[in-house]
């Protein structure tokens, strides 16, 4: 009995994978408001997110806006913003990403980099450097970016 026990339990152990935890949903408004009132730059957020876009993670530290979603796909898309050093903040961001072209969004330049599977569109302009980045594809960053407002 003893043997079969400690064969089951090698099983168990073996085979057994813990289910990963659920996409857990934050609230985005307190980070927001503190964000607007203490960042010397407008601070964006998008407006009119098609259903199933859960935010997952929204922050102000420092100088510093994070705003993290998961995508109905399973995906990831964030936006990040921060007057600070941009070659440093650019490189952080978009994980040492290689730059990959540019685009023009609402009139406005946005430089393309690409490490891996993740992508980001970058632009520097109204005393702050943004990053949107995720692991869409650029057509799919550009139209977060388009639902962005400050």
């Amino acid at each position: 009995m003893a043997v079969v026990a400690v064969f089951v339990a090698f099983l168990f152990a073996v085979v057994w994978r813990p289910t990963p935890e659920a996409v857990k949903p934050v609230e985005t408004k307190f980070a927001l408001e503190a964000a607007r009132s203490q960042a010397d730059y407008p601070v964006l957020f998008p407006q009119g997110l098609p259903a199933g876009w859960t935010p997952t993670s929204a922050r102000f530290e420092g100088s510093t806006w994070f705003l993290g979603y998961v995508t109905p796909e399973q995906q990831y898309v964030a936006v990040t913003q921060t007057d600070g050093d941009v070659a440093e903040f650019v490189k952080e961001q978009t994980l040492e990403g290689q730059p990959d072209g540019s685009r023009t969004i609402a009139g406005q330049q946005w430089q393309q980099y690409v490490a891996g599977d993740q992508r980001s569109l970058v632009r520097t302009g109204n005393g702050s450097t943004t990053v949107v980045t995720g692991t869409v594809d650029y057509d799919q960053l550009q139209a977060f970016v388009e639902k962005l407002q400050s």
